[in-house]
Order: structure tokens, then C-alpha cells, then sequence
């Protein structure tokens, strides 16, 4: 049996040479240089599929990674604008922006921080959060606070400038952050030179120019009954939630309280009345429209 055996071992191993050399002569057999460049030509085109594929992800992230940088940010530009822009944000602060300037903000705070920028100048009345700190940024600083009131205004050909209020507030050199100085109320702050100096805030110095022509375009009566309130004599109240979330665009100019009143209830449909010193806006019911 070993014998059979060791035969057809022999018998198949000539039947594969002949095969063999019949597909050589006829040339069907790439020669091993040919293959070895025909692999690598093939593992280079894997490669560089892969780099293709590595590139276009990574391009992807980064410009993912852009855009998060700059979450939707909303710029508001006053460059038409004759009067003062009030505008709340989504924490309760109120900012109000002077003409000719740009400031922008995220629809809503991320977790951590609440960063905007500001080019020109702007009065911020900031609703405070320990947890989130309020971070405005210049051409030249870094401002950040947690909860106060203070102006600033960077200038069109460089500079900068600041005055508190209420509270204190950071105010670091972007250029060198090694630079900070912590302003109080009371206090000013100016970049000169390359530095930043302090000096005495008198009140009314800046002529409260925030208070004058204020404009708010599209916003909720809640907030605006608030600005007005914290700024002028009025006690503005609302009968229901409700009535707070319609929107309004009104322009008030040393106007009395009696007049912003008139006003709100025209261009909202409202009634007003005088409730223990207080003007209480409510819905007009559909009977006495009708009536």
C-alpha cells in the first residue's frame, strides 16, 4: 500500500508540472516582480484610501469644532440705529447697546459660562450666577463678573474703557493675561499704553445714556415692564403669566408713566388700572370689545 501510494504522489506532482508549465508558456502566469508590484500598488491604494478617509473625518471634527466655538451666535448691530437697544438675554441680564456697536451673544448659555462679545460701547446689568460667570469680550480685555451693573466702551481706533456701578468686575489683558485688575463700584478703568489704569468713577459722569430713546424690538412685555421698572419711577405689574409673553417693539423717550402705560395698552390691546399704587395690566375680556 505504501508503494500505491508514494506512485500516485508521483503521478500528481508530474500532472502538476505539466499543467504548470503549459500555463507558463502560454504567458498566464504573472511573473513574481509583476506581482509583487501589483500588490503594492494595491496596498498603496488601501493606504491611501484610509489617509483619504483619516483626512476627511478630521476635516469634519475641526469644522464641527468651529462651529461650536462660536455656538449660533446672534449679533445685534446698532450702526441704523438713533436709539439705545435693550435687549434681554436668556439668564435675565440686561445689556444696552449704544449706537454704532455689535454685540453678540448665544441664544442660550452652555454649562460652565456665559460668553459674548461686545465691539463699540454697552450698558450690562447682569442677573448674578456663581455658578456661570459673565464673560465679555474686546478687542483688548477679557471682562468677567458674576453679577453687577457697569459700562463699557471700547473705542473705534483702539482703547478701552469701563466704569462700575454696583458690584465689581475682572477686567484682564488679552495681549497679557498676567494683567488684571479687579474694578469696584466706584471705580473706572481705562487701557492706556499697553496698561490698564484705575481712577474714580464719579456717579451720573456718564449721563446715564442707557436710560435715554430706549428701543426694544421684539421683546416680551415681562422684560420690558422689568427694564423699566429698575430704571424709572413705574410699578408695573401683570395680572397673569400670560400677558407678560406677548412681544412688543416700543420706542419710550422721557416719557411719563402715565404715557408708557397708554402706550403698552394700544399696542397690545391691554387695560390698565391702579391698584394699591400699582398699574396692573390685564387681557380687555371679549365682552367689552365687543361692547
Amino acid at each position: 500500500m505504501e508503494y500505491i501510494k508514494d506512485n500516485r504522489q508521483i503521478h500528481s506532482r508530474e500532472a502538476w508540472d505539466k499543467l504548470y508549465s503549459r500555463l507558463k508558456a502560454e504567458d498566464l502566469i504573472p511573473e513574481k516582480g509583476v506581482k509583487a508590484k501589483n500588490q503594492l500598488v494595491y496596498f498603496g491604494l488601501r493606504i491611501a484610501a484610509v489617509a483619504l478617509i483619516l483626512l476627511v473625518v478630521g476635516a469634519v471634527l475641526y469644522v464641527n469644532k468651529g462651529r461650536k466655538s462660536g455656538v449660533d451666535m446672534v449679533k445685534l448691530n446698532t450702526v441704523n440705529e438713533s436709539n439705545t437697544l435693550i435687549k434681554t438675554l436668556a439668564d435675565g441680564s440686561v445689556i444696552y447697546i449704544a449706537r454704532n456697536s455689535l454685540f453678540s451673544y448665544p441664544q442660550e448659555f452652555k454649562q460652565g459660562s456665559r460668553n459674548v462679545e461686545l465691539k463699540g460701547e454697552a450698558f450690562f446689568d447682569i442677573a448674578p450666577n456663581p455658578d456661570k460667570p459673565f464673560i465679555i469680550e474686546t478687542e483688548e480685555v477679557l471682562v468677567q463678573v458674576l453679577g453687577t451693573a457697569f459700562n463699557v466702551n471700547t473705542k473705534d481706533h483702539g482703547g478701552f474703557e469701563l466704569f462700575v456701578e454696583r458690584g465689581k468686575v475682572k477686567v484682564t489683558l488679552k495681549k497679557d493675561p498676567a494683567h488684571s485688575e479687579m474694578v469696584i463700584a466706584g471705580e473706572k478703568l481705562s487701557a492706556v499704553s499697553n496698561g490698564l489704569v484705575r481712577s474714580k468713577y464719579i456717579p451720573g459722569e456718564s449721563g446715564s445714556w442707557y436710560k435715554q430713546r430706549m428701543h426694544f424690538k421684539d421683546e416680551k412685555l415681562q422684560d420690558i415692564i422689568t427694564v423699566l421698572n429698575r430704571n424709572f419711577n413705574t410699578n408695573f405689574v401683570l395680572a397673569n403669566n400670560e400677558i407678560g409673553k406677548h412681544k412688543l417693539t416700543v420706542t419710550f423717550q422721557n416719557e411719563t408713566p402715565g404715557t408708557m402705560t397708554e402706550l403698552i395698552c394700544a399696542a397690545l390691546n391691554l387695560k390698565s388700572q391702579t391698584i394699591n399704587g400699582s398699574v396692573v395690566f390685564s387681557e380687555i375680556k371679549e365682552s367689552a370689545k365687543q361692547n
